[in-house]
């Protein structure tokens, strides 16, 4: 049975653009989740969304939303438990 390991972060958003279409992107205040490192995290908007409304949608997350939560499974824990079961 694997374990579970949770790691947090704080976190702010911005908008941005990918393409032709508009982002919100998650930023990290700190580079402290492993699984998240290299890793972009970005929602992108519906067609027709203006730069005035993803505005207004990036201000309610980062007056609402103050971190960002990732559950992994602990490869040390499962690495243990592969061992003892092989």
């Amino acid at each position: 049975m694997a374990a579970t390991k949770v790691q947090k972060a704080g976190v702010g958003f911005a908008v941005g653009r990918q393409g032709g279409s508009m982002i919100v992107e998650v930023r990290p205040h700190h580079d402290t989740i492993f699984a998240l490192r290299g890793v972009q995290v970005g929602f992108e908007l519906l067609n027709g969304i203006t730069l005035e409304q993803a505005k207004r949608i990036v201000d309610v997350l980062n007056e609402n939303v103050i971190g960002v939560s990732v559950t992994t499974a602990d490869e040390k824990t499962d690495d243990k438990s592969k061992a003892a079961s092989g």
